[in-house]
């Protein structure tokens, strides 16, 4: 739960670019207006979206993907570690175009969500939702009962994404992802990052 710094996370819509974590900050706006805010190449990436399972032979897409926002494919979180090789790793791909991924383990009941990146020029446009309304839809068909999910507590956009979407606070782990790191970095809007965050949701 360390993101790199060194490669752009998000779109500005005011300044029409891509910045790193560090550099990005939130601004409160109308629903209004947000919706008149440009995304990334003014892209309809809903009309254009295939949600899949990765293929066998797209294992180094998700690792690029993996390593792009967070430098390694290895994730503490649970209590854990998950390789994104044993995971189940969905696609969300935009005109042939790989634009964001979610891993996920199942456990027992339960399906553990091990990450979920889209890439800067796909953001905005509901490709995290769609992801996260797939594998939701596979749990149920699977028997699970819930779905848990981890994030840092700089983590500003997906607490609200996770939260909009249905997810609760549940539990609270302080220091663990400094202590994981050896030392407290700065991540989004430079929000120290220190805690793990576990949130989930009933199906």
């Amino acid at each position: 739960m360390g993101a790199s710094d060194s490669n752009p996370q998000y779109f500005c819509p005011l300044r029409d670019e891509f910045i790193n974590i560090i550099e990005a900050d939130l601004l409160v706006v109308s629903r209004t207006a947000k919706s008149d805010l440009p995304t990334p190449g003014d892209q309809v990436a809903q009309a254009n979206m295939t949600i899949r399972r990765a293929f066998d032979d797209e294992g180094e897409d998700v690792k690029e993907i993996c390593r792009y926002f967070w430098n390694e494919t290895e994730f503490h979180c649970f209590g854990m570690v998950f390789d994104v090789d044993e995971c189940v790793n969905v696609l969300a791909v935009v005109d042939g175009e790989i634009a964001g991924l979610l891993s996920y383990k199942k456990m027992n009941d339960t399906f553990c969500l091990v990450v979920l990146n889209v890439y800067p020029e796909y953001q905005g446009q509901g490709v995290a939702r769609r992801l996260l309304q797939e594998v939701m839809e596979q749990a149920l068909k699977q028997g699970c009962k819930k779905i848990q999910i981890a994030t840092s507590n700089d983590d500003l956009p997906a607490l609200c994404l996770y939260q909009k979407m249905g997810f609760h606070l549940a539990e609270l782990i302080p220091n663990i992802v400094a202590e994981h790191h050896g030392e407290v970095i700065n991540g989004f809007a430079g929000i120290p990052v220190r805690d793990e965050i576990r949130m989930e949701r009933e199906l």
